[in-house]
């Protein structure tokens, strides 16, 4: 074959170590996904979460489950909003990084959605470049926006992008409630306040004395690792009543939470990990604004 007519292969998407370790404990959850979606983690390289991994691992060798549970979790509870809302809705998801998410979404309820946004600090551009080589042209629902999740000019951002301020939407945060000061997170919430009609999913980390003692060794060092590994600084936690609190204080309500045990129960059928609620370190909630 000459030269002219070789066939280029795109070159595949180098992640950072911590979103390729994510990526990796997440892989059992899509072998059954769509082709579109398969077709997007092929063109995602993982190898720079491999050492990262190990070191998980030497650990906690069965981490990964609760990963698997918490992406169950959100895409579950994602798609019963979505199904439950009287028409179309917006979805926004925050800090989506290279997640397949938003593709999930729009492949499998894309007649009740009017538009995807996805938002992260940097890579949204190739992350475009990787939904063009898999949607048709002129998919236009699916926009991602590189911008800092909690700047004060994220609305007027995802206004620019087509966000309708007016109309329902479905915001998700997962993956991001512990980098975040309390702060942080509650201008995040209150730039999505409706009067009840948006929904927020999110997952959190609670406090070490609220984790069974047997337990608390493995987020805490697992935590320590991808801190160091991400430069990340102070972790935080929260308790129900805190979150709770926060959701009443912006004229908010949490409308539901989930413990790691229900997740697992969700996703599995029975409970195999985590038995009791102080199991788990990590819970979910829906919140209204």
């Amino acid at each position: 074959m000459s030269r002219n007519h070789q066939i280029e292969t795109p070159a595949m998407l180098k992640l950072h170590p911590t979103a390729s370790l994510v990526t990796l404990w997440s892989l059992p959850l899509y072998a059954g996904a769509g082709a579109q979606v398969r077709e997007f983690l092929k063109m995602l390289d993982l190898s720079s979460g491999e050492g990262l991994l190990r070191r998980c691992n030497a650990i906690c060798d069965w981490y990964g489950e609760v990963i698997l549970n918490r992406k169950h979790f959100i895409k579950s509870i994602a798609k019963r909003l979505i199904a439950g809302s009287e028409g179309p809705v917006q979805i926004v998801i925050l800090a989506s990084g290279k997640s397949p998410l938003a593709l999930e979404l729009l492949v499998e309820d894309g007649s009740r959605i009017t538009g995807v946004f996805e938002v992260d600090m940097a890579g949204m551009e190739e992350k475009a470049r990787l939904y063009s080589r898999l949607l048709p042209p002129g998919a236009g629902m699916l926009k991602c926006l590189e911008a800092d999740v909690s700047g004060a000019d994220l609305a007027e951002r995802l206004a620019l992008e087509g966000f309708d301020p007016d109309a329902p939407a479905i915001v998700v945060m997962e993956g991001i409630s512990y980098y975040l000061s309390k702060e942080d997170l509650a201008g995040i919430v209150s730039g999505f306040r409706s009067g009840g009609r948006n929904r927020l999913i999110l997952e959190y980390l609670v406090p070490c004395p609220e984790v069974r003692w047997g337990r608390r060794e493995i987020p805490q060092r697992i935590f320590s690792l991808i801190r160091e590994e991400a430069g990340a600084g102070r972790i935080t936690c929260y308790t129900w009543g805190e979150l709770s609190a926060l959701f009443e204080e912006l004229g908010g309500r949490v409308v539901s939470t989930t413990s790691m045990a229900e997740m697992e129960r969700l996703r599995l059928g029975s409970n195999e990990r985590f038995r009791n609620r102080d199991d788990g370190w990590i819970e979910g909630l829906v919140a209204a604004l």
